[in-house]
């Protein structure tokens, strides 16, 4: 029989695997499937072949399966005889499974004789990250209990589990057992660090990492992360340290950590230093001018920014979601109403993205800040769906700036009737009462936010951050 032909659609195994060569009709389930009618003949040849019950294709038609229905997958498992199945097999449906199921099947896999491998655990603790804690003990101890407490798959699966879960201390725990550590193991404390808003500590950890072993290097994960706390510190000094380090390792190049690069010194208040990388930027995609853009608009370059959402179009860019409300903040802060408008109204027609209640509430934003309340509040009563409170309260805000009682009301009777939580609403309309000298309306609803008949704002919180003591990245 004549040998399979290497294609770029089919591993580069397959062409030498004598499975495949002789059984043809197998090779379906190395191509990704738009539905379960493309696996149905593959599985029908298999069943009536015999073919079911080789351990490989049987895996290989989970896998299939597990990504169009799960349910399929599950009912497939349980007519497949033991002798097919292997741990490839119960891993596949695990890592595609919610917590509650994915425990089931690990037992399940037990309970079938099927022993677990090196990957299993791994793929059940990521299945059910983000438990709570007496979970995430429990299969830490179940990892010992198989012989894989100290695998180092298994010990970085269960340091970001724990930090999904809230247990710095036990992540970090499991970070200090670890007997050795790649990179994915240092990026995972890292970023553990940051989603914990421990900014400093992500960046020590960093330090560490490159003090630690030469053979272990950032990749491009790490920098994101790295850059994601230096944002959050909002320190210069620490995103001119990781530039210089990026550069000397050779991954400024990175499409990806260039649009990082951009983004954390909008963060951290470089606007000159972002704008100089952006422009030396050979290759630009979508995210690289968005972060452009939104870092010109967080530092009040309103006009520029939407200047440059124009270029990005001329470029033939077409902006995404995340782009228009960058935009639309724009020209909000910057006042302008007209190019706000145009960008709203194309963006279905031209570019078949579906306003949702942020760009909505950026057309209030924009249609109060220039003081146009009525065209803010006719704007509100024809969306498609109910406004939320920052939304309200942004209009009644600009009621409040600009005396508008009679709108000031309607938008309080709408804050009343859809928010379960007020906020200050009560405050700025009685503001309103008092600019107008209708001081028994400003005591009727003082006397209502002090009985809490309109629900209290929380009281707000200060935080004093110390000076961020610098050591070169």
């Amino acid at each position: 029989m004549a040998p399979l032909r290497p294609s770029s659609s089919l591993p580069a195994w397959a062409a030498a695997n004598a499975l495949f060569r002789r059984h043809r009709r197998l090779l379906p389930l190395l191509l990704p499937a738009a539905s379960l009618r493309d696996i149905l003949p593959v599985l029908s040849y298999s069943l009536v072949s015999g073919l079911a019950g080789n351990p490989f294709v049987a895996s290989r038609l989970l896998l299939a399966s597990s990504g169009l229905s799960l349910p399929f997958s599950l009912l497939l498992l349980s007519h497949l005889p033991a002798s097919s199945l292997s741990p490839f097999s119960f891993n596949s449906l695990i890592r595609a499974s919610p917590p509650g199921l994915a425990l089931r099947l690990f037992d399940q896999m037990r309970r079938r004789g099927v022993p677990p491998d090196t990957y299993t655990l791994p793929f059940l603790i990521r299945a059910c990250s983000g438990s709570d804690p007496p979970l995430c003990q429990s299969l830490h101890g179940q990892g010992f209990r198989l012989g894989y407490g100290c695998h180092l798959f298994t010990q970085t699966a269960l340091m970001n589990m724990y930090f999904a879960c809230g247990s710095v201390v036990a992540a970090c725990r499991v970070f200090e057992e670890m007997p050795a550590r790649d990179v994915v193991a240092w990026t995972g404390m890292v970023s553990g660090y940051v989603d914990s808003g421990m900014y400093l500590k992500a960046v020590e950890v960093f330090q560490e990492m490159r003090c630690a072993d030469d053979l272990v290097w950032p990749n491009e994960a790490t920098v994101v992360s790295v850059a994601s706390a230096c944002a959050g510190l909002g320190s210069l000094e620490y995103a001119k340290g990781l530039h210089s380090y990026v550069e000397k390792i050779g991954l400024e190049r990175e499409l990806i950590v260039r649009n990082t690069l951009v983004d954390m010194y909008g963060k951290c208040g470089g606007i000159e230093s972002a704008r100089g990388l952006f422009c030396l930027m050979q290759e630009k995609d979508l995210h690289s001018w968005t972060a452009m853009i939104s870092v010109l608009a967080s530092h009040g370059h309103g006009k520029e920014a939407v200047a440059l959402f124009f270029s990005m179009l001329e470029a033939g860019v077409h902006p995404d979601s995340t782009t228009f409300i960058v935009v639309l903040s724009a020209c909000s802060h910057a006042g302008l109403v007209d190019e706000g408008i145009h960008v709203f109204n194309t963006m279905e027609s031209e570019y078949h993205v579906s306003p949702s209640i942020k760009h909505y509430g950026c057309m209030v934003d924009l249609f109060s800040r220039a003081g146009l309340i009525h065209r803010a509040y006719e704007f509100i009563t024809s969306m498609p769906f109910e406004p939320n409170l920052e939304i309200l309260g942004a209009l009644l805000s600009a009621c409040s700036i600009n005396n508008e009682l009679e709108i000031g009301e309607l938008v309080l009777n709408k804050i009343e009737s859809v928010c379960s939580y007020k906020g200050g609403a009560g405050v700025l309309l009685s503001n309103i009462y008092a600019n107008q000298n209708l001081w028994q309306e400003v005591d009727t609803i003082r006397r209502k936010i002090k009985t809490e008949a309109i629900a209290r704002k929380p009281p707000g919180q200060s935080l004093i951050a110390t000076e961020v003591p610098y050591t070169s990245l």
